[in-house]
């Protein structure tokens, strides 16, 4: 009788696999490290003062309201997706646009709870009609993502999303003094989705009757949340609405580099290189000189327009990169692009002239490269345009916004921190553009490696995502737009440089690498490293002076430029004497680069968790103004107008930029702010003077405001009352002390710490 083979020599038969256990089969699955990630966001929020009720409010309104219907519409008129996280991704951004641009039709009606009805038709519609039924089931093939690339997406984008959200929810808490003083934008930002959430077409809040000009969708879309789920705007703001907006970007980012490379591991790449990765640090009293200023990862937080844009633009180019490579691709991607489109414009219209370049660029490449028209690009261009008309006509009322000609603007604020003073000299304000751009180079270095596989420059996609890149630097580098918004052309070029550079970085590694190659490129890597610690010294450690702040800042600078020349330079030599070091000779070169970059990136990950620095000065909130707010936007109506003793005159020595009173109390005030508005950049660029020193325009309003507060009378108050429409007061007298007497000509109704309300009954 035969003895049965031992256990480990068994094979089980053809055509059948051992059965996975389901915790092995849950581990290799994207949906755990997902959900550690939900978790621990969940339980952030409610340690920042978030209840657990409104955050699954916002969750499940944001999945029902967003995602199920975004992602039914994906799949029948994209037809599917790679992977599972770029399909749901994708759906989220595009139910979010649709939401924007049914919000803004229903609030108009009056109606603006009307925003449900559309995922509700979408969803009835994919329950009750047949050919629809069965996109609730993925019929296409699905690559599944391995589980280490699972694992690290996860953490990655977890680690930036919420080590950013931390960092600004400790510097912008729900009640005082946790708010009396956040970044100096966001009372402006809560100001317009308070606007956004009670009329339309909408006003700018801190100026009343003045028309909003500006790229509004993201305000309209918490205001949108708000009003289904009954969540604070300042809740949405401070703490909730950016987390599932940076996510989404970050996951398509990644879903971008893997449709351009069909590889997995240069979307996280690209994710780092966007995320993480910084210039050289080459200056000890000044680490991060010449990129926190331009470049940082928490942007979106302090400007929720920056934030949806990128969102709403990153399915976009994903789009485009499967349309311009497969020009055969069905009306219903195209039907998707143009409704993303509409989004964008909305959202962050910067984004829609680098679009048309980029467009452009694919156009001219195609026909010097193959003599031909290329059409898909072509289509693309005709469907963008119409977006662009409407946002400069609709959105932006036909102005300019202030947009001037001055080259190298943007580095202002560099060469300010490197000689410690607001008038740096020409010479020194050019030496900061240089170290700036150098450092961007270095950075995106990868995209110079094209060069050296031209073929990939008649790639339209590449062509594209270069032609998006060159215009957005471009524009940055030359032309000044108020309150230095230019550099967020920078900002929104990013994730294409990223892109463009794993791209080149495919081009050149090799497919294997042997130990002693390894060696050799950790070597290099540890050459740069050291390269960036051994200048940093040349420079000092105390901050320089106007005197000696060029030769301080040229020093380490040249200094590092040198020794990468001089290492380039060995690299070629010994490239002629022996060909396996040629051919790594690109592969080296980069991890050189590498080194350089890393104790740089290693900063911006620590300061990623600490952020911005306070601004002592910035405490422009007074107890109770969150209180006397709210009270004051229960007792009236959404078209009653404030008057405010909080406005910041010039010759006052305070900031100019105060949108309590509108933030807090959804209600616009007879003047406030006119920092921001359209009329005051217009008049900035005509009277050449700074935007801070712009007058208003109404010095009749002014001193009739005035009046009321310091100089009460029945005239006053009958003038305010009857002139202007004013119904209630709003005193800060934090800011300002008022008459004595102001309640003898105005009820007081409310009083909270510092602020009164008082109600004008005459």
């Amino acid at each position: 009788m035969a003895q049965a083979p031992p256990a480990d020599q068994m094979t089980m038969p053809i055509g059948t696999e051992r059965p996975i256990r389901w915790s092995a089969k849950a581990l290799r699955s994207g949906w755990v490290p997902t959900a550690l990630v939900i978790a621990v966001a969940v339980a952030l929020l409610r340690y920042y003062g978030v209840p657990l009720r409104e955050t699954a409010f916002f969750g499940t309104f944001i999945t029902l309201g967003s995602t199920v219907p975004g992602v039914l519409l994906w799949r029948a008129f994209r037809g599917g997706s790679q992977f599972v996280a770029e399909e749901v991704a994708a759906g989220t951004v595009l139910g979010q646009a649709i939401t924007v641009l049914i919000y803004v039709g229903a609030r108009w009606a009056g109606h603006p709870l009307f925003v449900l009805a559309w995922p509700v038709a979408t969803v009835t519609a994919f329950l009750a009609v047949p050919a629809l039924r069965r996109h609730w089931r993925r019929t296409d093939p699905v690559r599944h993502v391995p589980a280490a690339y699972s694992w690290a997406l996860a953490a990655l984008v977890g680690f930036v999303v919420l080590s950013t959200g931390s960092a600004f929810y400790r510097q912008h808490g729900l009640a005082w003094p946790g708010y009396a003083a956040p970044y100096i934008d966001m009372p402006y930002h809560l100001g317009l989705i308070g606007e956004l959430k009670h009329h339309m077409p909408p006003q700018w809040p801190s100026v009343a009757g003045e028309p909003l000009y500006y790229h509004w969708f993201v305000y309209a879309d918490m205001a949108a949340t708000s009003w289904v789920t009954g969540i604070e705007p300042q809740t949405l703001l401070y703490r909730l609405f950016m987390l599932p907006t940076l996510a989404t970007s970050l996951v398509l980012l990644f879903a971008a580099a893997r449709r351009l490379t069909d590889r997995w591991w240069p979307g996280m790449v690209a994710l780092a290189i966007n995320c993480l990765v910084w210039a050289p640090s080459v200056y000890s009293w000044y680490p991060s000189l010449g990129v926190d200023f331009l470049i940082r990862a928490d942007v979106p937080w302090r400007s929720p327009t920056q934030g949806l844009g990128a969102m709403m633009f990153a399915p976009v180019i994903l789009l485009l990169i499967d349309l311009l490579r497969r020009p055969r691709s069905g009306a219903g991607p195209w039907i998707l692009f143009v409704t993303l489109l509409m989004g964008v414009m909305g959202a962050k219209a910067t984004y829609l002239p680098m679009l048309i370049a980029g467009l452009l660029i694919v156009l001219i490449g195609t026909i010097i490269a193959s003599r031909r028209l290329h059409r898909p690009a072509l289509v693309a261009l005709l469907a963008a345009a119409p977006s662009v008309l409407i946002a400069k006509v609709v959105l932006f009322g036909g102005n300019s916004d202030g947009v001037i000609f001055h080259p190298g603007s943007m580095f202002g604020a560099v060469a300010d921190v490197a000689a410690s003073t607001s008038d740096p000299p020409q010479a020194l304000r050019a030496v900061a553009a240089l170290v700036s751009i150098v450092g961007r180079v270095f950075v995106w270095g990868g995209a110079l490696c094209l060069a050296l596989r031209r073929r990939t420059l008649c790639d339209p996609a590449i062509l594209l995502l270069l032609g998006i890149s060159v215009t957005g630097i471009a524009v940055a580098c030359i032309l000044r737009f108020a309150g230095n918004s230019q550099s967020y052309f920078l900002c929104g070029v990013m994730p294409c440089m990223s892109l463009v550079s794993v791209y080149g970085l495919m081009a050149v590694l090799p497919g294997r690498l042997g130990r002693r190659s390894g060696i050799m490129l950790l070597g290099a890597s540890a050459g740069g490293v050291a390269a960036v610690l051994a200048v940093r010294g040349l420079g000092g450690n105390t901050r320089p002076t106007v005197g000696d702040a060029l030769p301080r800042m040229l020093g380490p600078f040249f200094a590092l430029i040198v020794i990468s020349i001089g290492c380039m330079v060995l690299l070629v030599l010994a490239g002629r004497r022996r060909p396996s070091v040629r051919s790594l000779s690109p592969v080296v070169a980069l991890a050189f680069v590498g080194g350089l970059i890393l104790p740089g990136s290693l900063l911006h990950v620590r300061q990623l968790w600490h952020g911005i620095p306070r601004d002592p000065l910035a405490a422009v909130i007074g107890a109770g103004t969150l209180e006397a707010g709210r009270w004051l936007r229960e007792h009236s109506r959404p078209d009653d107008l404030v008057a405010t003793n909080a406005v910041c005159l010039s010759g006052m020595g305070c900031d100019d930029r105060r949108f309590a009173v509108s933030a807090y109390s959804e209600r616009r005030v007879l003047v406030e702010s006119w920092r921001y508005t359209a009329r005051a950049h217009m008049e900035g660029v005509r009277r050449h003077i700074a935007d801070e020193s712009v007058p208003f325009w109404d010095l009749r309003r002014l001193m009739d405001n005035e009046a009321v507060f310091h100089r009460p009378s029945p005239e006053a108050v009958r003038r305010l009352r009857h002139t202007y429409g004013v119904r209630w007061l709003f005193v800060d007298r934090g800011f300002d002390r008022p008459a004595p007497d102001l309640d003898r000509f105005a009820r007081l109704r409310y009083a909270a710490g510092q602020c009164r309300v008082y109600e004008i009954t005459r």
